[in-house]
């Protein structure tokens, strides 16, 4: 289980989270909903350990590590000289690496620099290299930006595959269908906190709020 407890965060004295509690069991995707600024982002960076946070993240009674993390962020950044093939090596301490699965789902010309890559693709290749790390807590930030309708249901599909691996997903999108179609729940940040958590037979309620 990977547990929140009173997760505050703060930037030049002013308060972003302001103690932000959730229990998620393994094998279980959260959506997270909120207007810009909100903190989406701030609570990603403090499970991923890159700023400074108070409170608790447990993952199994144990302080959460980075490495326990796999962090797909909004933007995603490459070197334009590398292909996508060198840029997965990376990801992987096999020699010789088989990319034929991951390659006929995602369709991605693994061969050419990514400097050719459309956004989506890029998405698509940051994706991949996310999977290949195996992690039991995989954060998505929007997700579905810049990805074509193709890309989408791959997207529906690895999220699935990971819930089906026991895996705890935590998802962003400002796109709030794609989070009716992938989430076992949606917990809406608000004022630094978690104002509620909708489940699936209440998703019709988050249709009457602006975000």
């Amino acid at each position: 289980m990977l547990e929140i407890k009173n997760l505050q965060v703060e930037f030049k004295s002013q308060k972003v989270l302001k103690g932000v509690d959730l229990s998620l069991e393994e094998g279980y995707i959260i959506g997270i909903l909120g207007k810009n600024g909100a903190g989406k982002t701030t609570l990603f960076d403090s499970l991923y350990q890159s700023i400074p946070f108070s409170g608790n993240i447990n993952w199994k009674n144990q302080p959460l590590k980075r490495s326990f993390v796999s962090y797909l962020e909004t933007e995603n950044y490459f070197y334009p000289y590398i292909t996508g093939e060198e840029y997965l090596s990376y990801f992987s301490d096999k020699k010789d690496l088989n990319f034929s699965e991951l390659t006929d789902k995602f369709n991605l010309p693994l061969k050419k620099y990514v400097k050719y890559y459309s956004s989506g693709m890029k998405k698509k290749l940051a994706l991949m290299g996310m999977l290949m790390l195996d992690k039991p807590v995989n954060i998505l930030d929007e997700p579905f930006n810049g990805v074509d309708f193709e890309g989408v249901h791959i997207l529906y599909d690895i999220i699935r595959q990971l819930r089906s691996e026991n895996k705890i997903v935590i998802i962003s999108s400002h796109i709030i269908e794609t989070l009716f179609h992938t989430c076992d729940t949606i917990a809406v940040l608000k004022d630094g906190k978690i104002d509620k958590i909708y489940g699936k037979n209440d998703f019709s309620e988050l249709n009457t709020l602006k975000f």
